[in-house]
């Protein structure tokens, strides 16, 4: 199978089944509901690390030499992010806030674990600045361990006397904390003291053909190494799998922050001896050197490596590297996903993995679920998914004149416009103009309209001379934020609002002056995505322009009144956006999108249904029978938006939407059409009727573009739980 998505247009060798973004839909909808249940099963103030036979073992929230408390967090974070659900980013906040406790602890390298994955995408999405304050005094905390005359971050005191002052790979992902502080607003020296233990790292612990130690040990007083060797592997000689992992994904973490090309040549080095030698299945055993009778498979390992191959694939420079990780990462995302490492649907299991090692030399975690490679795992599915809208998007560039795009002639009087932004590095300094068809982009001062991620890691927005912002609203590496711009081309006003992943729509700027030293355009012509950083520094996919002052559609009762045309041409992969206000609190309306050439005389006219019940919510036409993912209620006088993304040549469509002032929330995944509707190849009518009177609801702001792929192009495989 050959997929359509950009990083997925690759066959998999080797590989009967192509992992695609049905797949990551599935897992993602799983992951769901294992976490629920895992929230459910485990106390407040208590944290998921293994589980066997569907009993997790536990830390608590203080346990200082604990590591994994921050994975269920964070899980729930990026859950939430993928689905928009309000009630997971609830719970992601309750699970995150007794963490704080950690923020002093200097104890342990692990601050950086624990805190990252729980306050890092906490922050992340809310901006909060109680969150930033909680990670700048935990990376103080964390550089306390550093020792300036080894140059390297002391992982722990609890081994003692065996280790005296120990450097051991795990610590590659702890000093993301540090990096992280640096560039938000903590001291510069952190920054020095990451690169400084990576550098060690990478010439006491890699091996010359890309192979990994694990720990090696030093005399703090005489600076004398007292061993070197493999703690949690076979042997001290041997390559423990998930060690050689935490390699990959620090090193290519470490390049995301200094763009150091030292970090780079390590994970590619590190990362091209993983995938060399990586069984059929792309699943390692708990070490590359396990002797016979120990021959355990480590999907925790396997979650991480694919994490980092996507994200370290967008920055090597060798198109056949680039190539060979992407195949490896999907490879190992199609193997996760089957039956053999998923966890079976109502068995007593809570994780999403099965089959991870923690410490077998220990004979502690074998053959279990792992909380963090549940989070690796759902973390991999997340960069999947948003390395395919960087393939369909436009990638800003450093010249001017390649930076723009033409939005056509027309968009004048009000117009809005929306997008998609996914910043590739932190901190920038980039702007996305907007322009007049007539003027010529030659700088900054080209743009009359001005959004802006400036250096401070924060958006504004230009207003006359100077930017401003009327909330602080920070952004992150590979995240996506939703952009809407009104603006009012007779008045030389505009406002805008960015909404932040899985979270509310802020307002950024209200009735802001168009730029005091830009060409005045009459119209909307051209957009520039200019950055003064790198080209391809951030991504803007999903652009539309539509005019402020567009009709509005009231339900009829009368199918022949309910109808409007779409145009024609919208074939394959469409995403159609709307909003829909309900006159009444109990109803049954119905909007259908049918074909061009569909005569449209009944509900069954239209194959793809989104529907206002009688009981008060929304639901979606799934083949022969109404279903919803999660239960949205409407009211009446409220406005609702909704996202449908269908794929007219698989017959199938997914469907969001987002309640006046939430997040958005996934109702429908890969619904089929409905089955006794005529066939449909394009999407050509939509009928805005109800049966319970004329205007019980209106539809406004109706938009219909090429979308993302949001269904595969057949149905992959029978889930774990069927």
């Amino acid at each position: 199978m050959i997929r359509l998505l950009g990083i997925s247009c690759l066959l998999l060798a080797g590989s009967a089944q192509a992992f695609d973004d049905a797949t990551a839909n599935r897992v993602l909808l799983f992951a769901r509901q294992q976490a629920l249940r895992t929230d459910a099963a485990v106390p407040q103030g208590s944290y998921p690390q293994s589980t066997q036979n569907g009993t997790w073992r536990t830390f608590a929230a203080g346990h200082l030499t604990g590591w994994t408390q921050g994975f269920f967090p964070g899980e729930l974070w990026y859950l939430a992010e993928d689905s928009g659900d309000a009630n997971l980013r609830s719970k992601a906040d309750t699970r995150t806030r007794p963490l704080e406790v950690q923020k002093t602890n200097s104890t342990t390298h692990d601050t950086g674990f624990k805190l990252m994955t729980s306050f890092g995408n906490a922050y992340r999405m809310t901006g909060n600045e109680a969150q930033r304050q909680v990670l700048l005094t935990g990376a103080g905390s964390l550089a306390r361990r550093y020792n300036s005359e080894l140059g390297y971050v002391v992982c722990c005191d609890w081994n003692r006397p065996t280790w005296l002052a120990p450097l051991v790979v795990d610590t590659m992902m702890d000093i993301e904390l540090l990096l992280w502080g640096a560039a938000h607003g903590g001291q510069a020296a952190w920054k020095d003291m990451a690169i400084s233990h990576a550098l060690k790292t990478r010439d006491l612990l890699v091996r010359a053909d890309g192979s990994s130690y694990h720990v090696v040990d030093f005399d703090p007083n005489t600076g004398a190494m007292r061993l070197r060797g493999t703690y949690q592997g076979a042997g001290d000689e041997t390559t423990w799998a998930r060690g050689q992992t935490w390699l990959m994904y620090g090193y290519t973490m470490a390049y995301r922050y200094t763009r150091d090309a030292r970090m780079l040549a390590v994970a590619e080095k590190t990362s091209d001896w993983y995938v060399n030698h990586l069984p059929a299945d792309s699943v390692p055993l708990w070490d590359f050197n396990a002797p016979p009778d120990k021959q355990y498979k480590d999907t925790s390992a396997a979650a991480i490596a694919a994490s980092a191959l996507l994200e370290l694939s967008g920055y090597t420079a060798d198109p056949a590297r680039k190539q060979r990780y992407q195949e490896v990462a999907l490879r190992t995302l199609d193997a996760l996903s089957s039956p053999a490492y998923l966890v079976a649907s109502g068995t007593p299991k809570t994780s999403v993995l099965q089959h991870g090692v923690g410490n077998a030399p220990a004979k502690q975690e074998i053959d279990v679920g792992l909380i963090y490679g549940d989070y690796y795992f759902v973390e991999a599915m997340l960069r999947f998914k948003r390395q395919a809208r960087f393939a369909t998007g436009w990638g800003a560039r450093r010249d001017f004149t390649a930076s723009v795009h033409t939005l056509g002639t027309g968009n004048t009087g009000v117009v809005s416009v929306e997008f998609d932004v996914t910043p590739r590095r932190y901190p920038l300094d980039d702007v996305i103009g907007y322009a007049g068809s007539a003027t010529p982009i030659t700088g900054f001062s080209s743009a009359a309209m001005q959004i802006r991620m400036n250096p401070n890691g924060r958006f504004d927005v230009r207003n006359g001379g100077a930017y401003a912002a009327l909330a602080a609203v920070p952004y992150s590496p590979d995240t996506t934020y939703h952009l809407r711009m009104v603006a009012d081309l007779n008045t030389k006003r505009y406002s805008v609002w960015v909404r932040p992943p899985g979270g509310a729509e802020v307002q950024l700027a209200s009735n802001y002056a168009f730029r005091s030293d830009a060409p005045v355009p009459a119209e909307l012509g051209k957009v520039s995505l200019v950055s003064t950083v790198a080209d391809d520094a951030y991504t803007v996919s999903n652009h539309s322009v539509k005019g402020g002052q567009e009709e509005v559609w009231a339900s009829r009762v009368d199918f022949g009144a309910s109808v409007h045309s779409l145009g024609t041409g919208n074939t394959g992969v469409r995403t159609v956006e709307f909003d829909v206000t309900p006159a009444r609190n109990l109803f049954d309306g119905v909007i259908g999108y049918a074909d061009t050439s569909t005569n449209v005389t009944s509900f069954s006219s239209s194959a793809m249904l989104i529907r206002m019940n009688t009981n008060g919510r929304f639901d979606v036409r799934n083949g022969g029978a109404y279903a919803a993912l999660t239960a949205v209620p409407y009211s009446a006088g409220n406005t609702y938006h909704v996202r449908m993304v269908t794929d007219l040549n698989t017959k199938r469509y997914s469907v969001w939407v987002r309640p006046p002032g939430g997040a958005e929330i996934q109702i429908a995944s890969n619904y089929a059409f409905r089955s006794d509707a005529p066939p449909t190849d394009d999407l050509g009518k939509i009928s805005v009727s109800g049966t319970t009177g004329n205007d019980t609801y209106t539809v406004a702001h109706h938009t219909v573009r090429a979308g993302t792929l949001a269904v595969p192009p057949r149905a992959r495989r029978a889930p774990s739980d069927r």
